[in-house]
């Protein structure tokens, strides 16, 4: 099993971006691709954390794990430590490990977490100024991309020769789209090269194939518009079977091809590798009450973003309405979002600036996804709102309920920060606040 990730990549940029890579999953490598695929968290973190552990951040931390702790004491909740067990080998790649998800602001591990583990070399060589002097993104005159996909097709001809064990590897790349989706169409040529030489060295023949992105883009002027909102939930999920297993297992390639058109998310991938640890070529409905259902299971039609516990504010299936608010009620939903933001930067007020309602950027009703009214009670309205504050020009986006008969709003989905803040929020280590912060 190998799973290739690249950050902040949504489905639609991977499309504008790189057409070869996509065009040779789907033509050449006959690759499932989920249409309904969305996201979790508005972060790698989240997202991540779910694909591999099938849990949320709450979760973690209810699993004895604290972000002043490194992730040794719960590496078995990691799929990579089942595969382990089931005896396969097991390997992991990040090109910017100061960046990734296990790593940004918190403290990883200390033990290496699978057994080929290739953190050493690739921390100092992104230390080392003079090998990055020219480019950014390549070591010496070699792309760093190119490196880490030349360790894959190593570990997987090694391990494919010696038909003794299988292997697990996950790989999940920061540096090329971190700070600008407009990057990955420099990463298209080399991407289908790999899924070139994947297929022409028979690595594809015993190989589960998985290729997928965490989030789309989280910042700048795209995401502040509709379809940017839009493009930030909607990742993308290709699933590569060796065409043998079409073959073996034709029902099994029904059911996942029914699946591409269900609602999906990672905890969905995650169940579906726990069933590759101990196949079982058998199929069934899943249970819609389950929060992640495995794609060799039919996921129901009927399933919603509330069965897979998909917040509000992601959910990509609830229809966004331009509607006619008047100026109180918009009023109302804006100090509403700058009260909770004051009571979020409340502890760390000494060295963060009150944050003031400066201009109201866009206010549209969320309607559910099933049917045309609107998936609260009669009495209260759902709305999607966006403000700027001051100072610091900040941008936050969050879903308010407001209650037609008290004329009274509050605040009912994670608080984002739609635009970038780097430089203002130094004075405080906390990444869960920094978002909210403007140093004094």
């Amino acid at each position: 099993v190998l799973m290739i990730g690249i950050d902040g990549n949504s489905k639609q940029n991977f499309q504008r971006h790189m057409p070869k890579t996509r065009n040779f999953l789907l033509n050449d490598l006959n690759a499932i691709e989920l249409h309904q695929y969305n996201k979790l968290g508005e972060k790698t973190y989240p997202n991540v954390v779910a694909l591999l552990t099938g849990k949320s951040q709450t979760e973690m931390i209810r699993s004895n794990w604290t972000a002043a702790q490194t992730f040794d004491n719960v590496n078995d909740d990691f799929i990579w430590s089942d595969f382990r067990k089931a005896g396969y080998r097991t390997g992991t790649v990040f090109d910017q490990y100061h960046l990734t998800a296990f790593h940004y602001q918190k403290k990883g591990w200390d033990k290496a977490p699978v057994d080929f583990y290739r953190r050493a070399g690739l921390h100092y060589r992104n230390r080392d100024k003079l090998m990055r002097r020219h480019n950014k993104h390549c070591i010496g005159d070699i792309p760093e991309i190119t490196l880490n996909h030349d360790f894959w097709i190593q570990m997987a001809t090694t391990f494919n020769n010696s038909k003794t064990r299988p292997y697990f590897g996950f790989s999940f790349s920061v540096h090329l789209t971190h700070d600008s989706h407009n990057m990955a169409s420099a990463g298209d040529h080399l991407y289908h090269r790999f899924l070139q030489e994947l297929k022409d060295k028979n690595i594809i023949n015993n190989t589960v194939f998985i290729f997928f992105s965490d989030h789309g883009q989280r910042f700048g002027k795209t995401r502040e518009m509709y379809n940017g909102k839009i493009e930030s939930s909607t990742p993308y999920m290709f699933l590569v079977f060796p065409p043998w297993f079409h073959r073996k297992y034709p029902q099994i390639i029904k059911v996942l091809k029914i699946n591409q058109e269900r609602l999906t998310t990672n905890r969905d991938i995650y169940e579906t590798l726990r069933d590759l640890v101990n196949f079982q070529a058998t199929t069934k409905l899943g249970d819609i009450n389950k929060r992640g259902i495995s794609l060799f299971q039919e996921i129901p039609r009927e399933r919603m973003c509330e069965h897979a516990e998909i917040p509000v504010e992601y959910c990509v299936c609830n229809q966004l309405t331009n509607s006619n608010v008047s100026s109180s009620i918009s009023l109302v939903l804006a100090l509403t979002v700058q009260d909770k933001l004051r009571k979020i930067i409340y502890p760390v007020r000494l060295k963060c600036a009150q944050l003031t309602f400066r201009s109201l950027k866009k206010v549209m009703e969320v309607r559910s996804d099933r049917s045309n009214v609107n998936q609260t009670t009669t009495d209260s309205t759902l709305y999607m709102i966006s403000i700027a504050t001051t100072p610091g020009d900040a941008i936050y986006e969050a879903t308010v309920k407001f209650f037609n008969s008290t004329k009274k709003a509050e605040v009912v989905s994670e608080i984002i920060r739609i635009n970038m803040y780097r430089g203002q929020a130094e004075c405080i280590p906390s990444p869960v606040l920094r978002p909210f912060c403007y140093c004094k």
